[in-house]
């Protein structure tokens, strides 16, 4: 191994969030003096590792330090336990003046061998732990905090329920902050940004049915009549509820209930309890029974369509205001009570 240089070698595995790491660590090494000698397909530009490090230790007339990247590694075939002699620690690796990034399609399980990975000289960077639903609002203003920018909570929560992707989470933030230049991002700048037009309406829908807004559940129920079936729409409606249903049968624990409506969900829960306060608990358990009924029925043979969800969903709205649908209540809410 000796017309090899010693070398530092970074992996990272395929996920979702790859790209954003390979970006983050161009960036650091930028910043250490290494310059990116190339981006290069392995298996093509070079057909094994011993190729690679050698192609990697070829430094250019001005660069001292120098990055090369290979994507899809795997085409390497199995690590060379040989090789491991001619790495820096993978952690460190300040005195090496080449860093080899490799990049994966899957994990690496079969590519390194125990001998080698005991010398611990690979940095390996894996998927980002998953964070769970009930902990993403959290998360996403920790990392607002982390980028300079200013995230109200109910819009982390709002955001947080309505992507899973913490990639795409991560990439949203990035673009309201840009948006807000400065200012707090808020609930409406989430709305504004974060939605397709269909994902805007199912909002606008779900929300307004909440704070007995009948005007709102009208203009978004002519967008979202346009699905052949009202079943998608009464899933999504069935889940902004469930809260308010475990609510309105435990109303004498609160916690548990919650616990058992599938976890603390902020942005549904306050409307949970908005919707609570608006119809009161006899009306909410009447029509999570009536859409349990109207979700088989449309499985069915018997499907009634969008007649019967709108009527059903009318004469929840009625329980608001007494005056019909259409006309914005007045009326103020009150605590889970009958009407």
């Amino acid at each position: 191994m000796s017309d090899l240089f010693m070398s530092r070698l970074i992996v990272i595995e395929g996920h979702e969030g790859q790209r954003r790491q390979l970006a983050e660590q161009l960036a650091a090494l930028s910043e250490k003096g290494f310059a990116l000698a190339g981006k290069l397909e392995a298996g093509t530009a070079f057909r094994d590792w011993k190729e690679l490090f050698a192609s990697a230790g070829a430094r250019g007339l001005f660069d001292a330090r120098t990055v090369t990247v290979a994507e899809g590694a795997e085409a390497l075939g199995p690590f060379p336990d040989e090789l491991a002699s001619i790495l820096e620690d993978g952690q460190e690796g300040d005195e090496a003046e080449s860093v080899v990034v490799a990049t994966f399609a899957g994990d690496t399980r079969k590519i390194f061998s125990r001998e080698t990975l005991a010398l611990k000289r690979i940095l390996f960077l894996k998927a980002e732990a998953s964070v769970p639903p009930w902990k993403r609002k959290d998360w996403l203003l920790g990392l607002a905090r982390e980028r300079g920018c200013r995230l109200n909570p109910a819009a982390a929560a709002l955001l947080g329920e309505s992507l899973e992707s913490q990639e795409e989470l991560r990439s949203e933030l990035d673009k309201l902050s840009f948006y807000a230049s400065g200012r707090e991002i808020g609930v409406d700048d989430v709305r504004a940004l974060s939605f397709d037009e269909g994902a805007k309406a199912l909002l606008q829908f779900l929300d307004g049915l909440c704070q007995a807004r009948h005007g709102e559940v009208v203009r978004s129920l002519r967008h979202l009549r346009s699905d052949p079936s009202p079943l998608r729409l009464l899933a999504a409606l069935g889940n902004r509820l469930r809260p308010a249903l475990y609510l309105a049968c435990f109303p004498e624990d609160e916690a548990a209930a919650l616990r058992a409506s599938g976890g603390p969900r902020d942005h549904a829960v306050r409307m949970s309890r908005l919707a609570l306060g608006n119809f009161g608990a006899e009306a909410i358990k009447r029509f999570m029974l009536g859409a349990a009924g109207l979700s088989w029925r449309e499985k069915t043979s018997a499907a009634g369509g969008w007649p019967d969800f709108e009527l059903l969903l009318w004469e929840l709205l009625r329980r608001a205001s007494g005056k019909g649908p259409g006309q914005k209540t007045d009326r103020t809410p009150s605590r889970y009570g009958k009407r």
